[in-house]
């Protein structure tokens, strides 16, 4: 009789931790990759749509999404529908590697629009090569990433920084500077376009010091005080809208705008006047550089369909984007499958003279884009606004 009770108690103890051992076993099983419904195809997209990087972030999705919904309404690729799976990196490279790996591995996408700092291209680029994933950045602009051995599967839209590297030393030397300070934040972008900055003033101007910063720095008074003490003819500014605008206002209140400054892309755009202050001081100092279009057909059919979609203007990386998503879509429609291999293929072959909004795309072997079209900007104040103005455009080979 004990004996009987003792193996009856026995068995159902065993059933209870079976019972457990299942579920934990449900517990831990890996996510399923999405797949793709035979109609459809996925596309990623990874842009900084928050963070120091988000004003031109969320506008840059918007011509994504403008892209999209063009290619969709003419019948997809190869009458696919593009399903858009779109993330933001918060401007961080390790968000945007988080992202690459939710898009690929859970998603399932292979075509991926990103990253766009250089931050971001350079940390989720050995990852996406490993998982064969295409991936054309519109905006990663830094020298650094040419002949990476991880960049067999990355494209770029945008022109490399050796170019606007040197545009920013020839406006400083074009205003008579003799000695100029780089004040640069310290990542990947801020570094690689300062020292192209620098290599373009050897011999033509004394470079009193290379400042480089954290942006992510809530004050700078430090690093502009050492300018002023210095004392430049100019100072080449290399940041993004957030740390910017910080910069600018103090800037200003401590009398540097009376010295010239060269801006970039990365401080082009209306965040950067979210803050009247830094508005003023850009009005009173600033010349700036960015990849921009030629005013030609293409630009204003886009710039036209852009603006009656979104009420409002597009501004930097908004065309290099709008032109990534297009190419990726005729490669894939080339390649006929989403093997990597046959895409990077289809792309090389269509990347020659690609008539896109942002002027005529030729990538070379690497996949960079060779030459393109920079603007020479100002900040002016129209019917009491700031805004950004060409005053010339340049084409760079």
């Amino acid at each position: 009789m004990h004996f009987r009770k003792g193996f009856l108690r026995f068995l159902g103890l065993l059933a209870a931790f079976s019972l457990l051992l299942s579920m934990a076993g449900c517990g831990q099983k890996p996510a399923t990759q999405e797949k793709a419904p035979a109609g459809e195809v996925k596309l990623g997209c990874i842009l900084s749509m928050s963070g120091q990087l988000g004003p031109m972030g969320r506008k840059m999705a918007d011509a994504v999404r403008l892209a999209v919904d063009e290619i969709n309404a003419q019948g997809g690729i190869n009458g696919k529908k593009i399903k858009l799976y779109l993330e933001d990196d918060a401007t961080d490279s390790v968000t945007a590697l988080n992202a690459a790996k939710k898009l690929v591995e859970v998603n399932g996408v292979k075509l991926l629009i990103g990253g766009m700092s250089s931050s971001a291209a350079k940390t989720m680029g050995p990852f996406l090569a490993e998982r064969k994933v295409i991936m054309i950045s519109p905006s990663a602009t830094a020298p650094e990433l040419t002949g990476q051995p991880w960049r067999k599967y990355l494209f770029r839209t945008c022109p490399s920084d050796i170019y606007q590297g040197k545009l920013m030393a020839q406006i400083a030397l074009d205003q008579g500077a003799k000695k100029v300070v780089i004040l640069a934040m310290d990542n990947t972008y801020g570094i690689g376009l300062g020292e192209e900055i620098k290599k373009a003033l050897e011999g033509k101007a004394q470079v009193l010091a290379f400042i480089k910063y954290d942006p992510k720095k809530k004050d700078y008074r430090s690093e502009l005080t050492q300018i002023k003490a210095l004392n430049p003819d100019a100072v080449a500014h290399v940041g993004y809208n957030e740390d910017g605008r910080i910069i600018y206002q103090q800037a200003l209140s401590l009398g540097l705008d009376k010295m010239k400054w060269i801006g970039c892309d990365g401080v082009y755009g209306s965040g950067m006047f979210e803050n009247p202050a830094a508005a003023e001081f850009m009005a009173k100092t600033m010349t700036g550089t960015r990849p921009a279009s030629p005013e030609n057909q293409a630009y204003e059919k886009f710039r036209q369909a852009y603006k009656a979609k979104f009420n409002s203007e597009p501004e930097v990386f908004c065309d290099t984007v709008y032109d990534a998503v297009n190419l990726l879509a005729k490669a894939y429609a080339q390649a006929g499958s989403d093997d990597a291999d046959k895409i990077r293929e289809a792309l090389l072959k269509i990347g020659q003279n690609y008539p896109g909004v942002s002027g005529n795309i030729t990538f070379d072997q690497g996949g960079d884009r060779v030459g393109g079209y920079f603007e020479i900007w100002k900040v002016v104040k129209k019917d009491g606004k700031y805004e950004c103005v060409r005053e010339k455009l340049v084409e760079v080979k």
